[in-house]
């Protein structure tokens, strides 16, 4: 790749992510499913991979039903393997905001993603997979058991 094309599909993965963060946050479900692959694997919806973007797309409406989600992500590191494939390590923020018998629950994150990257056949850069390390969360005392983490502060630690 010339620096030039390498610079073209920089951006174009950013905006990719971005506009997975944006979809997200919005409950795009459709347009989650379109910025992943048929053969995409989530790490990071639950204890057991699930694989296609369809799939994950529709995991993770049903566990962000009811959710408020406010996702950042930055400072990435992207190297390509060719132009056609690439992997990413991006800085992240999350936050998630819900209500459990009443009463206010959220999980403040911060860690990272890993993931992969495949430019199709129809020229389009599609995820092709996604794990989650958190490095640490905060939580409300009712939400504590969802906060996997790897600072040693929550009880489980580890999972996803």
């Amino acid at each position: 790749m010339t620096d030039l094309e390498r610079l073209i599909e920089l951006e174009a993965i950013r905006h990719m992510k971005a506009r997975r963060d944006h979809a997200v946050d919005r409950k795009d479900w459709d347009t989650y499913a379109a910025l992943h692959s048929d053969d995409y694997v989530a790490m990071s919806i639950g204890a057991v991979p699930i694989v296609g973007g369809k799939a994950a797309a529709a995991a993770l409406a049903v566990q962000m039903a009811g959710v408020t989600t406010v996702h950042h992500c930055h400072t990435p590191v992207i190297e390509f393997q060719d132009s056609h494939n690439a992997t990413g390590v991006w800085a992240m923020e999350d936050n998630l905001f819900w209500y459990r018998n009443g009463e206010k629950q959220w999980l403040r994150g911060f860690g990272f993603y890993h993931e992969t990257y495949r430019k199709e056949a129809d020229g389009l850069w599609r995820f092709t997979y996604r794990k989650l390390e958190r490095t640490h969360a905060e939580t409300s005392p009712g939400a504590r058991a969802i906060a996997a983490d790897f600072s040693g502060e929550n009880l489980i630690v580890g999972v996803g």
